[in-house]
């Protein structure tokens, strides 16, 4: 069976962009979902953040675009 991988690429507050990646298509939007929840309710996303939120959806940093 062929294990299918998830990225988002996302920008945190300090302009750093990441590449996501999840071994499940619903961590990565449920991971999507919750980051910009927070964005939008308790402010913006640093890395100790991110690095929080993506481990409740069992995701990882897969690289940095460019």
């Amino acid at each position: 069976m062929q294990e299918d991988t998830y990225y988002l690429e996302y920008e945190l507050d300090d302009g750093t962009r990441l590449f996501l990646a999840f071994d499940n298509e619903n961590d990565r939007d449920g991971c999507h979902i919750s980051l910009d929840m927070y964005k939008a309710q308790l402010g913006p996303i640093t890395q100790e953040v991110l690095d929080r939120i993506l481990g409740k959806f069992n995701g990882r940093i897969a690289g940095f675009p460019g």
